[in-house]
């Protein structure tokens, strides 16, 4: 029994260093749940702020607070996209050449930089907000826009610039973005349904399987944009530019394409069932192989 004091002793140390250590952690883990909820408390009462710089102050808090405690993303995402709503309604009356306010840019550029990947079940969205003439300000950077999981129901994005923007799955439904730039946008299976893209820019965009059901895109721009497995039907087309436009499997069934322009369009394996063709341009040089033709109106 002498003997093995020593051992017994060496043990009670052992696990008198392992509590005090397991205490330590705790506590400071306690003290960094404490500092960030401060973080957050003095990010959110900036907002409140009548000054625009220190509104803005607050939110890049909220941005360095998403990297800094991952955790938080999904409730800072929520007051993000609430502020915008908010501070941004489309309802409002105002100059139709207004642009957003520096702190709803300021708000829509720190969505934009965040890992979706750490957003989790949250559920976001921007119905019906007004965000014409959106654009970067030196502030967005263009390669990594990303708004993955966000919603935009009814928002009015017109002549906003959107170009190299990821909106792949994007819920757009009804959106208004007459005259949007969105060249080279990634636009996957994204929703549009209903949607207004009068004269929008979509060229070398990415529409994969995207939903462009009963969209308005009379004179919009689809030149060398990839459209395969869309579904367009019903889409106002009239004097759309689809110039080397990729559309394998695209469904058009009922579209309008009067007077759109079709050179080196490909429409292998397309359901143009009784879309109108009447006046479209340079037909002769688009490529048909497989489509469903019945009762296509306008085709030589």
């Amino acid at each position: 029994m002498a003997s093995s004091l020593p051992g017994i002793a060496a043990l009670a140390a052992l696990l008198f260093t392992w509590v005090s250590v397991e205490q330590s952690g705790e506590q400071l883990r306690i003290a960094e749940r404490g500092q960030v909820t401060g973080r957050f408390n003095a990010a959110v009462g900036s907002l409140a702020s009548p000054a625009v710089d220190v509104r803005l102050g607050g939110l890049y808090g909220l941005e360095r607070l998403m990297r800094d405690s991952p955790p938080d993303q999904p409730t800072i995402v929520s007051l993000l996209t609430a502020y915008v709503r908010g501070h941004a309604p489309r309802q409002v009356a105002g100059s139709a050449d207004a642009r957003p306010a520096t702190d709803v840019q300021g708000a829509m550029t720190v969505l934009a930089n965040r890992d979706p990947a750490r957003d989790g079940r949250g559920d976001f969205n921007l119905r019906n907000v007004r965000l014409r003439h959106l654009g970067y300000m030196g502030m967005w950077d263009r390669a990594r826009q990303r708004v993955i999981g966000i919603s935009f129901p009814e928002a009015d994005f017109s002549s906003a610039d959107l170009s190299d923007a990821d909106l792949e799955h994007a819920r757009l439904t009804g959106a208004v973005m007459a005259g949007t730039a969105l060249r080279e946008a990634t636009l996957d299976e994204a929703q549009l349904a209903d949607a207004v893209l009068t004269d929008a820019d979509l060229a070398r965009s990415h529409l994969v399987r995207a939903d462009l059901r009963r969209i308005q895109a009379a004179g919009a721009h689809f030149d060398n944009t990839y459209l395969t497995g869309a579904e367009m039907e019903d889409a106002d087309l009239q004097r759309a530019s689809l110039v080397g436009a990729s559309l394998p499997g695209a469904i058009l069934r009922g579209a309008d394409l009067r007077h759109a322009d079709l050179r080196d369009a490909d429409f292998t394996g397309a359901d143009l069932t009784g879309a109108d063709l009447t006046g479209a341009k340079n037909v002769s040089t688009a490529g048909f192989d497989g489509a469903v033709l019945k009762d296509t109106r306008g085709l030589p």
